[in-house]
């Protein structure tokens, strides 16, 4: 076991990290650039288990080992950069986000400084939700599982060198396959154990997010470092390509959809670890093409910022999302992120790792100043920023299309427009129809009539809709709708149809009734042989949150962004149907809809309260834009 320990600058080494950092960047910036790059995250694990053993076994073998001094180690090369970039994303989080995904940023951020935050996470959503694309220091679990690691390997190494230590030196070999034996059963223990939580437990963040979990794969690096050096240079080369094969494997067959961590987390685990042993000397290593190549200045290089470069890849990320609205980012963005975090990466690494990694310290002065005043600024700007950002609740005609609409139910406010005259008019359809409530009480009273608004989650009641693929919540609201529709449409003398045509249509998600289009077009001839049938046309789906454009535009930051074309596209698959039915037509909103900037906000306030309804306020507002810019709505158009 001493032939691996003896401790020497290993370039290839650092070019491995570089393959880390850059295989999650890319795949962060877009997942299907390298589909498995988030397996970046194991390598390092591997190379942490791998170093950090290496060192604490030649100390301990030297007996000079101290607790102590490893953690000032720890401390100095982990906590100063860790801090400059919480600290900043905290900064900019308090300009750029709204006060409740501030509080969000502010919650992950104690437990971060604590080491803990992959437990915020885990309690969280996982970490492939498309909302985790938004969440500044979500990349900071890998890091609290190797500070976790930190605190409980150096112990368990010190206690199997301390049994070990009751055999002789003439039993040597014997306690250093002791030693090797326990940590073999430690990766064997942690990859059946992860396995048997994946199978029995599919889609629980806990077995991401978790040291439990990951504990295996830091061990396959620790025992790496405890194996003697093959004397095999034959056998060492053909460790390293076998080790490059399984990365490449990892990087190119796993996905966001593949089951991990787990046995698949063995490709670049098993990969990352062949090709750090296969590099040791003795053995032939860094003899091979792969090791010269990973040793190369540009790479070593890179795989010296790749701390740094982890740190601030993610939260210029996150809140590049935020704003954007949208994980796909354009072009011109995605390489100002790599831009701004190279430039970040190589000022916080000259800056500040290289003069702190080396300080002369005690444990005490290290953890006041690298770790009790750091935290304590991060509180104490948490407590400030949440008593002056506090999250109000919204009020209700910002929050909702109304609470006593006729939405999956028979009662509350049935009749809108006029309600002092008879209503003479059906308005039906899914939630984009539940949306025009407050339009049709403007547009209802100003043309003087009233209707019945009935309408249900997802279901576009067109005759033989299909309910079973809806939500189980949603099927039975939406067969006493379609039920309704069917037996009293011809007790009215107009009938206004509107619906989320991108979604019926299949556009949005998968699930739509394949057989909607030919259903809705049967459905309207049938009612436009009793009355006229006047077809809404959908708005448009918001490339971001109307209340972050509120907040986006007060704030003066201002974004061109690429708006959605499916409803535009639904539209018009909708309107060809329409204008072919006679006694059926199709009322375009798109005039109205002009009325509102950036497709969200009128008079300085958001007219939808997701991305893709409009609120009560909206609808109302539409209706006033409606009746001042087009024709009557019940009209012979």
């Amino acid at each position: 076991m001493s032939a691996p320990i003896a401790s020497k600058y290993r370039a290839d080494i650092d070019g491995l990290r570089t393959i880390a950092v850059m295989s999650v960047f890319l795949f962060h910036a877009n997942s299907s650039w390298m589909p498995g790059g988030y397996i970046g995250v194991d390598i390092f694990f591997v190379i942490s288990g791998f170093l950090i053993t290496r060192i604490i076994a030649r100390e301990i073998e030297n007996g000079d080992f101290s607790l102590k001094m490893f953690y000032v180690r720890r401390i100095r090369r982990i906590l100063p950069v860790f801090y400059t970039v919480v600290l900043a994303s905290i900064f900019v989080g308090a300009w750029v986000l709204l006060p409740e995904d501030l509080h969000s940023l502010l919650d992950s951020a104690r437990y971060a400084v604590f080491f803990a935050a992959n437990v915020y996470f885990a309690q969280d959503k996982g970490y492939f939700d498309i909302s985790a694309d938004e969440k500044p220091l979500l990349h900071l679990w890998s890091l609290s599982i190797e500070e976790q690691y930190y605190f409980v390997w150096p112990l368990l190494l010190m206690l199997l060198y301390a049994l070990a230590s009751r055999w002789n030196e003439k039993l040597r070999a014997l306690k250093e396959n002791l030693i090797i034996g326990f940590t073999a059963l430690f990766v064997i223990a942690g990859f059946v154990y992860t396995q048997y939580m994946l199978i029995t437990r599919p889609g629980d963040a806990n077995t991401y997010f978790l040291l439990q979990f990951r504990f295996g794969e830091l061990m396959i690096g620790s025992l790496t470092a405890l194996l003697a050096v093959w004397k095999s240079r034959l056998g060492m080369r053909m460790l390293a390509y076998a080790g490059a094969i399984l990365v490449f494997l990892g990087l190119w067959t796993l996905d966001r959809d593949s089951v991990f961590p787990g046995v698949n987390a063995l490709y670049p685990c098993v990969g990352a670890a062949f090709i750090i042993y296969s590099g040791q000397a003795g053995g032939g290593g860094g003899s091979t093409a792969i090791h010269r190549w990973l040793g190369l200045k540009p790479m070593s290089l890179v795989g010296l910022l790749s701390y740094s470069i982890y740190l601030w890849h993610w939260p210029i990320l996150a809140f590049m999302r935020y704003v954007y609205g949208s994980y796909s980012l354009p072009w011109q963005w995605i390489l100002y992120a790599f831009v701004f975090t190279f430039a970040l990466a190589f000022l916080s690494y000259y800056l500040i790792e290289r003069n702190t990694k080396g300080a002369k310290l005690s444990l005490g002065k290290a953890f006041i100043c690298m770790f009790l005043i750091p935290a304590a600024l991060v509180y104490v700007v948490a407590e400030k920023l949440e008593a002056s950002r506090p999250v109000t609740p919204k009020s209700l005609e910002l929050a909702n299309y109304g609470t006593d609409v006729c939405h999956g139910v028979d009662s509350g406010q049935c009749v809108r427009g006029d309600r002092n005259l008879s209503p003479t008019v059906l308005v039906t359809g899914d939630s984009h129809a539940a949306m025009f409530n407050s339009f049709i009480d403007v547009v209802g009273k100003h043309e003087g009539w009233a209707a019945v608004v009935r309408t249900g989650s997802s279901c576009s009641p067109v005759f033989g809709f299909n309910e079973t693929l809806l939500p189980v919540s949603a099927q039975q609201p939406c067969a006493d709708l379609k039920e309704f529709v069917e037996e009293s449409y011809g007790d009215y003398q107009a009938v206004i149809f509107a619906s989320y045509w991108a979604y019926q249509l299949g556009l949005i998600e998968k699930g739509a009734d394949p057989l909607y289009l030919t259903r809705l077009e049967q459905t309207l001839r049938s009612m436009a042989e009793r009355a006229p049938v006047y077809v809404l046309s959908d708005v448009p789906r918001l490339p971001v949150h109307p209340f972050r454009q509120e907040h986006f535009s007060r704030i003066g930051l201002l974004v061109d962004r690429q708006l959605s074309a499916l409803h535009m596209q639904a539209n018009e698959v909708i309107r060809k149907i329409v204008e072919k039915i006679p006694n059926v037509y199709w009322i375009d909103l798109s005039a109205a809809l002009s009325g509102f900037d950036y497709m969200s906000i009128y008079s300085g306030k958001p007219v939808y309260f997701d991305d893709n309804h409009l609120n009560v306020y909206g609808s109302s507002s539409l209706g006033e834009l409606f009746i001042r810019n087009q024709p009557p709505l019940l009209t012979n158009r």
